[in-house]
């Protein structure tokens, strides 16, 4: 369980960077760069006889590097406190059915791997997809406000490969995680975590969810198609 929750947490950490990184490398906002550093350059230049460009630069890259260490500061306690709402059950087992993806509709035809060389195709019962999210980074709003977009949510890949089962009921599971959703991923899969029930905040939630969708898919493979979900 630590595994996945490693990769939870670095999803949401990737979420508020990424944010960051648009917002000052956004188009919208190199434009807007561009023109105040013409025009301020303009100014030192007739006011005080120097060229500030250099400093300028300097300047504006030095505010990236602050917005990440004000990002941090901002982010930490959300995202590893464990009394965060993000840290609670129904946050960490925040798992889609693979219909949610449809590039597994053709996972045939795209090779697995895991990072122990040891997953074998036959070996998945089916996929699931996590889906961290994250709605407190700090520069959100601006980002928002200046290039138009902002990042909430992302995906990692989550392959069933075993369960342990009692009167009915799922006691636990074992899985492998990928560290994305693109083809490249499905070459990147973790070597077996083994997630028993009440083991840690989120474990039943996840084997809950994985349970049913594989009821679901049997129901698919009996019916010939997806139940409505």
């Amino acid at each position: 369980m630590e595994e996945f929750l490693n990769l939870y947490h670095q999803k949401m950490w990737e979420i508020a960077y990424e944010n960051l990184i648009n917002l000052f490398f956004h188009p919208h906002t190199i434009i807007l760069f561009v023109l105040f550093l013409i025009i301020s350059s303009l100014i030192c230049y007739v006011y005080f006889k120097k060229k500030c460009t250099l400093l300028i630069i300097v300047s504006y890259f030095s505010l990236f590097l602050l917005g990440g260490v004000a990002e941090f500061v901002n982010s930490y306690g959300k995202i590893m406190n464990p009394s965060s709402p993000y840290n609670n059950s129904l946050s960490i087992a925040s798992l889609k059915h693979e219909t949610v993806l449809p590039m597994l509709e053709h996972v045939d035809e795209i090779p697995l791997a895991s990072v122990d060389r040891e997953l074998k195709r036959e070996d998945i019962i089916l996929f699931a997809v996590s889906n961290p999210t994250y709605y407190d980074g700090l520069f959100n709003d601006i980002a928002m406000l200046l290039t138009g977009e902002y990042k909430i949510g992302t995906d990692f890949l989550v392959a069933l490969v075993g369960y342990e089962e009692k009167d009915g009921e799922w006691q636990s599971v074992d899985i492998r995680i990928a560290p994305g959703v693109e083809e490249k991923d499905f070459q990147k899969f973790s070597k077996v975590l083994h997630i028993k029930i009440g083991e840690a905040e989120g474990a039943t939630g996840i084997i809950l969810d994985l349970q049913e969708f594989h009821e679901l898919k049997l129901r698919k493979e009996k019916d010939g198609h997806w139940p409505r979900l």
